[in-house]
């Protein structure tokens, strides 16, 4: 209703707002109340001094206990009206779309971080920033040339072999600095990888001798060149030429040959002198001072 107007009593009314359809109108307001309601409402209670009126101003219309004007809904139909079974699938239809929405922005936020690095990765391998690196070389090793120290002594092998840029193994174990180095591995000279080890083969240095040490052992490599001799022999010829037992033996013990072989030697001469049994043979060898090893290693050289 305009402002501008009287205002209508309390009653029924085509309402503008539904359609012209009657409402109940209690003087300051619309109400929800239609005929039909309030004839339903009417059956359950009873007539009162507003009903009575209303029923006058609109014979037909069953009366209800309606609202007076400081009243806009009535209790009762508040409690008895509620809303219509198709309000109830409204409202359910929009708590479902809710629903899927929460669930899909919740979906599109995780995908969104769990593709992300995918798509980096992509980015990268299809277009990479700036041209590729070419690969980088390792270092060229050090070298240098194995020094020459055969001849030299332990001791000065050592420092030159380090001072290269070396290390070094001596061979046999246990040499002393005064030993002579007798060769180099790899060959001196050679280039080779700075830090690597190189194996020195090395040997005793040869003993500083007498005048007469000197003679001595060069009076048994001459007989040694004609004839052959057990150890005890060559001594004992050596102290008929007049050396001391000392120097004779220090002689024989420096040239060191291979006394097996000089019985064999020993058996050859006998037998192309004149013609020996074996025992006979064996007795003559053990007379020049070989042993039995010796012996019987030139026994079986001559065939015996």
């Amino acid at each position: 209703m305009s402002n501008n107007t009287p205002t209508p009593a309390p009653g029924w009314y085509p309402a503008p707002h539904a359609n012209n359809e009657h409402r109940y109108w209690d003087g300051a307001r619309w109400t929800d109340w239609t005929p039909e309601s309030a004839a339903a409402a009417a059956s359950t209670q009873p007539a009162t001094t507003t009903e009575t009126s209303v029923m006058a101003e609109h014979p037909g219309v069953a009366t209800a206990t309606l609202p007076g004007p400081e009243t806009t809904t009535p209790p009762d139909a508040a409690k008895k009206k509620g809303l219509p079974w198709w309000g109830w699938v409204l409202i359910g239809l929009g708590a479902l779309i809710l629903l899927i929405g929460i669930i899909g922005a919740i979906g599109g936020a995780g995908a969104s971080r769990t593709a992300a690095p995918i798509v980096s990765e992509a980015a990268e391998e299809v277009d990479p920033v700036g041209p590729e690196a070419e690969p980088v070389a390792p270092p060229a090793p050090e070298t240098a040339d194995v020094p020459t120290v055969t001849g030299s002594s332990v001791a000065d092998a050592r420092a030159a072999i380090e001072g290269a840029g070396f290390t070094v193994t001596f061979q046999p174990e246990g040499v002393a600095d005064d030993w002579v180095v007798v060769s180099v591995l790899p060959g001196e000279g050679t280039e080779y990888t700075v830090g690597e080890d190189l194996l020195v083969l090395a040997e005793p240095p040869a003993p500083v001798l007498s005048l007469s040490q000197q003679n001595a052992v060069a009076a048994g490599e001459q007989y040694l060149s004609v004839l052959s001799f057990s150890r005890q022999g060559l001594i004992g010829q050596l102290e008929f030429e007049g050396y001391s037992t000392e120097d004779a033996t220090f002689a024989v013990d420096y040239i060191a040959p291979d006394w097996n072989e000089q019985a064999a030697g020993k058996a050859q001469e006998y037998l192309d002198s004149m013609a020996f049994s074996r025992q006979g043979l064996y007795d003559q060898l053990a007379f020049e001072g070989f042993t039995d090893e010796q012996i019987n290693y030139g026994l079986a050289a001559v065939g015996y």
